[in-house]
C-alpha cells in the first residue's frame, strides 16, 4: 500500500528529528518500520473487516452523514486514511491525549459536548484520550467526524501535597499533524481537527 510506505517514512523523519529514538545502523531502522508498518496494516485491515461486516449499517449512516453535509453544507478534509495515519501516531506519545469528538449526527449544541468542551478548556486533563476504534468503544466511524478536539497535556498526580507534573506533548502532537499534512487549529493547548467544515 502505498500510503503506509509514505506513513513509514513520515515516521522514521519524525522520530529521528525529534530525538524519540536513536538509531545505530539501519537494521535497527528496518525492524522498527516493520513493527511500525505491521501496526499501521494491521489497524486498516482490523477497520475494513469490521467495516464490511457491519455493511448495513454503515450503508444507512453513510447516507444520513451524506446529507447532513449537504444540508449543512459542509466540505471534507479528512478521509479514512487521514485519521488512521493519526491514530498510528499517536503512539509515539508519551500517552494518548484527551480528545472530544463531534459527530455530524449529532444533535446542534449536544449538552454531553458542551460539558466536555468546557470541561476540556477549564483545566489540563488528568485522564488518557480514547483513540481506538468504535468496534473497541472508541472513536465513532471515522466517516462520521465532524471535528475533535485534542488536548495534548496531561496532569499526573503526585501526592495530596505536591503539585501534580505536568506533561505536555504540544510540541510533539502539532509536528505529528504538520508532518501528515493534517489540517488543524489551534488556539491555547487546544488542537481543532476537522473532518468537515463549512466554507
Amino acid at each position: 500500500m502505498p500510503e503506509l510506505k509514505r506513513l513509514k517514512i513520515i515516521l522514521v523523519n519524525f522520530l529521528i528529528k525529534n530525538n524519540k529514538v536513536k538509531f545505530n545502523t539501519h537494521t535497527e531502522i528496518n525492524q522498527m518500520t516493520e513493527t511500525f508498518l505491521l501496526g499501521a496494516t494491521t489497524l486498516y485491515e482490523e477497520y475494513t473487516m469490521h467495516y464490511t461486516a457491519h455493511r448495513e449499517y454503515f450503508k444507512e449512516l453513510r447516507e444520513n452523514v451524506t446529507a447532513l453535509i449537504t444540508k449543512k453544507r459542509l466540505f471534507s478534509c479528512m478521509n479514512t486514511t487521514k485519521w488512521l495515519e493519526l491514530q498510528t501516531a499517536i503512539h509515539t506519545l508519551l500517552f494518548p491525549p484527551a480528545n472530544i469528538v463531534r459527530c455530524v449526527t449529532d444533535a446542534e449544541n449536544h449538552p454531553e459536548s458542551v460539558n466536555a468542551m468546557a470541561i476540556l478548556e477549564e483545566k489540563i486533563p488528568s485522564w488518557f484520550g480514547c483513540w481506538s476504534n468504535y468496534y473497541c468503544e472508541g472513536l465513532p466511524p471515522l466517516f462520521n467526524i465532524e471535528w475533535m478536539k485534542v488536548r495534548p497535556q496531561l496532569e499526573k498526580f503526585r501526592g495530596a501535597l505536591i503539585k501534580p507534573e505536568i506533561i505536555d506533548e504540544t510540541n510533539e502532537f502539532r509536528a505529528i499533524l504538520e508532518r501528515l499534512n493534517i489540517p488543524y487549529e489551534e488556539t491555547g493547548n487546544i488542537f481543532t481537527i476537522y473532518g468537515y467544515k463549512a466554507p
